[in-house]
């Protein structure tokens, strides 16, 4: 056993089918096959990119989906890459799930479309203890949890069970629902080659894995890559929108790629300056940055208050684990007095 990436980007449709094909979609498909071949993570045996014919039909990607995940056990990560064009309808059944295209997909024809909810059953069913889909498409932003809530409606025939952890990366965040739920195909002058080639976020997240982090962290974690691509996609004048990440039990500290980057090229992190920048910090790799904050036992007990007044369940947890480390890490009477009575003045 062991972990597989699967990449599926459908570049080219029939004749008459109103639906465009992009060479940056093809090209960033090549890209990740490369870019996943030379991480010791995954390797060349660990990626596969779908061809055009079984890129072709929805029969085609779901049996190469099935087939890939059933490569995978327990301890190893799925990876399931889509690039192409996504679709929603609000008049056909379960209309707000949004759709794939495969090259035998047409415009306005829903039904030869690939509803990611099959994508999702797939993934969910595979025996990897962590799943992660990347999309790069129109609608993105819409795709929801990868791992089935309790409240949610169970499927008929369909079996929930517990996950190890998810993340479902996209191309849109939650601006698109302003800002429009198209994801542009045309690629970033912005970008050293060959990522130009590529579509503009597969080419700024591609150009990130392949030249790596100043982190000394020697694999990027899900936090350390959503602040890579989040800082790449800023400071491009390109005015990309900003992608999303969600995560279901898969902590920020998850590890997922090798980080690039010459050893001798990486440097110690600047620390934040003020209480909202720390916290921004810490999500990004908490394990590794929290043994920053604890020097300073006043400002620790600062961020606890701080998250847990914020109150959401991602900010608890954090808080949660910051308390623990603290507790385990303040044996002086001094300094544990310090650290508690700050925090029961900043809570009364």
């Amino acid at each position: 056993m062991a972990s597989r990436a699967l990449v599926i980007a459908p570049g080219e449709y029939q004749p008459g089918s109103n639906v465009p094909g992009w060479p940056t979609i093809a090209a960033s498909g090549r890209m990740y096959r490369e870019v996943l071949a030379g991480d010791k993570l995954w390797g060349a045996e660990g990626c596969r990119v779908l061809g055009p014919d079984e890129a072709g039909t929805i029969d085609g990607v779901m049996r190469a989906l099935e087939e890939t995940a059933a490569e995978t056990g327990p301890s190893d990560t799925l990876l399931v890459v889509y690039v192409g064009h996504g679709a929603c309808w609000g008049d056909v059944p379960a209309g707000d799930q949004v759709h794939f295209s495969v090259g035998t997909s047409q415009d306005r024809a829903p039904w030869t479309w690939l509803n990611s909810w099959y994508v999702y059953r797939a993934m969910r069913k595979a025996a990897a203890g962590l799943k992660v889909l990347i999309a790069d498409c129109c609608y993105s932003h819409r795709l929801g949890d990868l791992g089935l809530a309790e409240e949610e409606p169970k499927l008929p025939g369909v079996m929930g069970r517990q996950f190890e952890g998810t993340c479902v990366l996209s191309a849109l965040g939650q601006d698109a629902a302003l800002a429009g739920p198209l994801a542009s195909a045309e690629g970033c002058p912005g970008l050293p080659a060959p990522f130009d080639q590529c579509t503009p976020f597969s080419g700024h997240l591609l150009n990130v894995l392949s030249r790596g982090i100043r982190d000394r962290k020697d694999q990027l974690t899900f936090g350390l890559l959503r602040e890579a691509i989040k800082a790449e996609m800023e400071k491009c004048t390109a005015g990309h929108p900003q992608p999303r990440m969600v995560l279901r039990d898969a902590p920020d500290g998850t590890q997922i790629f090798t980080n690039r980057m010459a050893a001798d090229q990486r440097v110690d992190p600047s620390l934040p300056t003020d209480l909202h920048g720390w916290i921004d910090w810490l999500r990004g790799d908490p394990d590794a940055r929290i043994p920053y904050l604890l020097k300073d036992e006043c400002t620790t007990a600062d961020i606890v208050s701080t998250l847990c007044d914020r109150g959401d369940d991602d900010s608890l947890k954090l808080a949660e684990h910051i308390d623990i480390r603290a507790n385990d890490a303040y044996r002086s009477p001094d300094t544990f007095a310090r650290y508690f009575s700050r925090m029961e003045r900043r809570a009364a």
